[in-house]
């Protein structure tokens, strides 16, 4: 999987680098896609969007896009921490 955001008007050769580098290839196919951000002022409108995916193979940044729309409309952060004792302690009943 090569990906990149295109800077000319010639993404193949943008790739090609990236692509050399797989060695032996079955098949090749190219995708294009726009990338929008939002423009509106949530703290006004209460209107939350995120923005197109991007470049990135593991969503890294579209993760990080969710986690601060989620700060920004509830106000805190995401915990994602659990307490196993409590769910240890459920299993036992």
């Amino acid at each position: 999987f090569v990906s990149t955001e295109a800077e000319t008007d010639n993404p193949q050769s943008e790739l090609k680098p990236g692509i050399d580098l797989l060695g032996q290839v079955d098949e090749l196919f190219f995708d294009i896609y726009d990338r929008y951000e939002p423009v509106n002022e949530p703290s006004l409108d209460n209107c939350f969007v995120s923005t197109s995916y991007d470049a990135t193979t593991h969503f890294e940044t579209t993760v990080t896009d969710v986690l601060n729309m989620y700060t920004l409309i509830t106000g805190k952060a995401v915990d994602l921490s659990v307490d196993l004792s409590a769910a240890s302690a459920a299993e036992e009943y």
